[in-house]
């Protein structure tokens, strides 16, 4: 037999000494400590970060060749165009990578550092241009949103004619990070950078454009310039604004129904932008403000000459009779001042005005006509469509090519997925030990409880047994003769079943039968 069966028939015989208990004490025991040890190696294991990413087949060769040679644990993902380190080592390595490998192979004013015989103006003038080109390339891919950079000048010759000289002019071609953007002041802070960094550059002579073809200074040449055209560039800009607030609002409605990445969604606001200031005046019904009543009366008697009153045109002498008569005289003036109410209004419409809008909707599959119909009449009311203005809602359904946006999404998932897990797992990892120490140490504590009640009761017993031993001769002498007698016969009868169990058997089962 040889020494590993013997080893194992050793564990077996060892194994079958003990109880049911005690072998569910050993497993669960020794299984906690492997999950304490798995638990402590896990979080003990170095927390990875991003050293280098996007990087180019020969950049990641170059750079693991000196983490090899530096003996540098690192991890490649990302289809070996990221590389992770231990997130203390991060920055450390960095500086240590940056002096070591050229990562985006741009040369910058290091390139002085040598000098060749023989080098005309020509090429120090073309060596200068090409170590300009690199240094602000660097410069741009500092900033947070951009992935790589690429910068070209253009130094046009000296003329002897300044009629005949030719603007300097510069072109910057960004490669963003998945779902960021620039904004329009750091569009404008890059083409004011470019600028100042060149002899003879204006803002407006540069152009920043990213990978995607989008030319990102088109809306700022005018904003640089100043003058009347900075309010047509506030003006786009509302108008912009308004309209991407259209299409996210309506796209993100269309993505809870169909899915991210399944709608595409752009308008087209028309705005006007005149300011109209309009005046009117209005009259109201004229009322009394004031109002002055005159009254007089009079009476009295008066004497007069009778007669014809016509006669006294008549020539010669008239002898009429006189009379008395009553005199009444009654005056009423009444004085009304009136004033007509007048209403001024000035009325001022703000520029900005919505006079139009067209909406268009890609959809990703397959819809039925109804479907289609409501999701027509769901956007045109989420866009605030009027058609009594002409607004409109073009609606297209067919099947995307989503390739690379799955590849970014998938991507961006993966990695935020990874870094909520690693926070939390973080986040949890006092806790989780603190509860598993307790856990171990309170069932630890029971099984040694339980051990030495065990033992307590053993030693009771044996304690018991003992003292029956040592009191049994005194009992005997205590007992009756009777007594001893029946114990005698018990005794003898116990060591009868104990020598032969199978006669005491059978002599049972013939006193049975004969019963």
């Amino acid at each position: 037999m040889n020494l590993g069966a013997q080893l194992q028939e050793q564990i077996n015989s060892i194994w079958k000494k003990f109880t049911k208990g005690q072998k569910a004490t050993i497993l669960i025991t020794v299984l906690l400590f492997l999950i304490i040890v798995l638990t402590m190696l896990f979080l003990r294991q170095p927390k990875m970060e991003v050293l280098y990413s996007g990087l180019s087949p020969e950049n990641a060769s170059a750079l693991t060749t000196k983490l090899k040679e530096s003996k540098i644990p690192y991890q490649l993902v990302d289809e070996g165009k990221t590389i992770l380190v231990n997130a203390e080592d991060k920055y450390q390595l960095r500086l240590d990578m940056a002096g070591e490998v050229n990562l985006k192979g741009v040369v910058g004013f290091e390139s002085f550092n040598e000098t060749r015989f023989g080098e005309t103006d020509t090429d120090k003038r073309v060596k200068y241009l090409i170590a300009l080109q690199g240094e602000l390339t660097r410069t741009i891919e500092n900033l947070s949103a951009v992935e790589s950079a690429k910068v070209h000048i253009v130094l046009p010759e000296k003329s002897l004619f300044v009629r005949d000289e030719k603007e300097t002019t510069a072109s910057v071609l960004l490669r963003l990070k998945p779902y960021a953007s620039l904004k329009p002041e750091q569009v404008k802070s890059i083409m004011a950078f470019v600028s100042h960094s060149v002899e003879g550059l204006k803002p407006e002579n540069v152009t920043v454009m990213d990978v995607n073809g989008n030319l990102l200074s088109e809306d700022l040449m005018d904003d640089l310039l100043g003058g009347s055209t900075r309010a047509t560039m506030n003006q786009l800009a509302l108008k912009k604004q308004y309209e991407n607030e259209i299409s996210r609002s309506v796209q993100s409605m269309l993505e809870k129904i169909l899915g991210t990445g399944k709608a595409v969604v752009r308008a087209s606001v028309a705005m006007d932008f005149d300011q109209i200031e309009t005046h009117s005046e209005r009259y109201e019904e004229p009322f009394i403000i004031s109002e002055q009543i005159k009254e007089e009366s009079s009476s009295g008697t008066s004497q007069s000459p009778g007669g014809n009153p016509a006669d006294a045109n008549m020539l010669g002498p008239s002898y009429g009779d006189t009379g008395v008569g009553t005199n009444e005289h009654e005056l009423t003036e009444t004085l009304r001042n009136y004033e007509a109410g007048k209403i001024t209004e000035k009325r001022v419409v703000a520029p900005g005005k919505i006079t139009n809008i067209s909406l268009s909707v890609l959809l990703d599959g397959e819809l039925t006509p109804e479907e289609e119909a409501g999701i027509r009449q769901v956007v045109a009311d989420a866009a605030g469509v009027n058609t009594d203005r002409g607004d409109q809602v073009s609606l297209v359904v067919m099947p995307f090519n989503a390739d690379e946006t799955t590849r970014l999404a998938e991507e961006l998932a993966k990695r935020e997925s990874f870094e909520r897990r690693m926070a939390y797992l973080r986040t949890l990892r006092g806790p989780l030990l603190a509860v598993l120490f307790l856990g171990v140490g309170i069932y630890l504590f029971r099984r040694m409880r339980e051990a030495a009640l065990e033992k307590e009761r053993y030693l009771a017993q044996q304690a018991e047994i003992s003292a029956a031993s040592d009191a049994a001769p005194e009992v005997m002498l205590s007992l009756s003769p009777e007594a001893k007698a029946r114990k005698a016969i018990k005794e003898q009868v116990e060591a009868l079943v104990k020598k032969s169990p199978e006669e005491v058997a059978k002599i049972i089962k013939t006193w049975l039968s004969e019963d």
